[in-house]
């Protein structure tokens, strides 16, 4: 037989075999499996409780619960608090429950298909369902520097089935589970009052990309991997109205626009919460800003011209022995730019830059 008909000969009997295939034999698609639910973060404004500012600090985030329905499943989300001390650890309480319905579509241009929620528990009522926990804590509790605060969520299904994680498993704390824990801690901390206000000047003092080498930015990319994306400037920082205590805000010329950018002062470091920059590469897609998780603004030998050098940290720092109110006060803060909405640093519309600023007070 030609070995051409003898090919599509083959190729029938292939077809008929599987067209005819048992499916318990063959059991995909998962169409007919049962399936879970999990609340993905998405955003996290704060890390932090201030002792001295007990009313303006929160656990804050934006929550997008996924189910096989797009969130319609969802009939309630209850999150338990609990604290540590060292080694001690009280009891858990409910603290807060958000029906389902508070869940609403994301509008345009996001591509998320799944529902989502602002939820915001502030530092007095974590407080308050704490001191009616057992064990060391106790109705006279009170908050010390140090404490850690810790958050359980319990997704609850309309069919009765409930998920949550209840023995911090590492295969869900760790790498990249969808950024869902259901678990979310909060340090308390003392931070300086009135501290990190005012006029700064800000200036971009290393710029490049972690998918690169140095010898790609030096000979391969180097106009575009050494952009001023963020022209020297003098900005005022100020606490946000109905914000945290830990945020500062200031308006930024970026990318030829002037945006908003909030940081987060969290006991020497600053912390870019995910956000909208105010600017777009196209009609649909956003580009956002976040805050480096891995690699180094250091040297080491020297790195090519244009490479961050110097021992600031990635995420950025501040001295927490300074009011911020002195000149020559400095800020320095590592922002990923070009990120989607969930903070994938993968390159939205090209490759994540990564920024390093310095603000020094005026």
């Amino acid at each position: 037989m030609n070995k051409r008909y003898l090919f599509l000969a083959i190729l029938s009997l292939v077809g008929l075999a599987m067209s005819c295939k048992d499916e318990s034999t063959y059991p995909l698609p998962y169409n007919d499996r049962e399936t879970g639910a999990y609340m993905r973060v998405v955003r996290i404004t704060s890390n932090v409780f201030d002792t001295n500012d007990l009313s303006n600090s929160a656990l804050e985030g934006v929550f997008e619960i996924v189910d096989e329905e797009f969130g319609d499943l969802l009939e309630s989300f209850e999150i338990v608090v609990g604290i540590r001390r060292g080694i001690s650890i009280s009891s858990e309480a409910t603290v807060k429950t958000v029906a389902g319905s508070d869940f609403q579509p994301v509008p345009e241009p996001t591509y998320s298909k799944y529902k989502r929620a602002t939820i915001r528990i502030s530092a007095n009522d974590a407080l308050a369902a704490l001191k009616t926990t057992t064990g060391f804590f106790g109705a006279n509790g009170v908050y010390t520097a140090g404490d850690v605060v810790n958050f359980r969520g319990i997704v609850k299904l309309k069919d009765g089935r409930t998920f949550t994680n209840t023995n911090t498993n590492i295969n869900i704390l760790s790498g990249q589970f969808y950024n869902s824990t259901f678990v979310y801690s909060v340090t308390v901390r003392s931070l300086l009052a009135g501290s990190w206000v005012g006029t700064y000047s800000l200036k971009q003092t290393a710029i490049w990309s972690p998918n690169h080498s140095a010898a790609l930015h030096a000979t391969a990319f180097p106009a575009y991997l050494n952009q001023k994306l963020f022209p020297d400037q003098t900005v005022t920082l100020t606490k946000p109205a109905g914000g945290l205590s830990t945020e500062r805000e200031f308006d930024v010329q970026y990318r030829g626009k002037t945006v908003k950018m909030r940081i987060n002062l969290e006991n020497g470091a600053v912390y870019i919460p995910l956000q909208y920059s105010g600017v777009d590469c196209t009609t649909e897609r956003q580009l956002f800003w976040t805050w480096p998780t891995f690699g180094s603004f250091t040297g080491s030998p020297a790195l090519a011209p244009g490479l961050p050098q110097g021992a600031v940290s990635n995420r950025g720092t501040y001295s927490t022995s300074s009011t911020g109110l002195t000149a020559g006060n400095v800020i320095s803060i590592g922002v990923d730019d070009d990120s989607d909405e969930y903070g994938r640093r993968n390159g939205y519309c090209t490759w994540v830059r990564r920024v390093r600023l310095q603000l020094t007070k005026l």
